[in-house]
């Protein structure tokens, strides 16, 4: 009697273990919450994209051993400012996971490098800020609210940290002239399994909507 209890004990747990990760299938699982620069302080490079840019944040977070897809989202804010002065530029952001750009796509931007996203470009006219700021009327138009997210494929890796996995965001200027700046930073790490009928929309490219006449 002994044998096929433990054998029921068996299938139980395993059945259970597989209950669990398809429990979590679709889900989004947050692993990253952090944020950075909400002291006065703010980040700024002149470096252009096909420099590599300069890091604005660096993390890393542990995930489930069933999840395939990171997505990963920044929320920031940024201006354009030289020395100052408005100036007509874009900065750009590249997001890596493990030292692989998330997305290796380009911008229609005839300077568009692979793996990078203009985030935001402004001619120098449209950043004008008031003559005057005071705590009641701050400075406007200078600062802009910054979104973005990608998703990425992941696998777990070899070794000890198999199920660790390294993120990094960088910043750079368009023109790589001009300096550009970003602060008050969230970043969100979170990640999902896709299982079942979902499994080919893991990250994949969707086909572009036919044109109306």
């Amino acid at each position: 009697m002994k044998r096929p209890i433990a054998k029921s004990l068996l299938v139980g747990i395993m059945s259970f273990g597989v209950a669990a990760v398809v429990a979590h299938a679709g889900q989004v699982r947050q692993f990253s919450a952090q944020f950075l620069n909400f002291d006065g302080t703010e980040q700024s490079t002149t470096l252009e994209p096909s420099s590599g840019g300069q890091p604005i944040y660096q993390g890393s977070v542990f995930v489930s051993a069933d999840v395939d897809t990171l997505e990963i989202t920044i929320s920031a804010t940024g201006d354009l400012l030289h020395g100052g002065v408005p100036v007509t530029n874009s900065l750009w952001l590249n997001c890596q996971v493990d030292g692989n750009a998330c997305n290796g796509g380009t911008n229609s931007a005839a300077n568009s490098v692979a793996g990078w996203v203009p985030v935001l470009s402004l001619q120098a006219g449209a950043q004008i800020p008031e003559p005057t700021p005071t705590p009641t009327t701050p400075t406007t138009a200078t600062d802009n609210n910054i979104h973005y997210s990608w998703c990425m494929p992941i696998k777990p890796k070899k070794g000890p940290h198999s199920l660790s996995h390294d993120v990094q965001l960088s910043m750079a200027s368009g023109d790589g002239t001009h300096a550009v700046h970003v602060e008050q930073i969230h970043v969100f790490v979170g990640g999902t399994n896709f299982g079942g009928p979902n499994k080919s929309n893991a990250c994949t490219v969707a086909p572009v909507p036919t044109p109306v006449p």
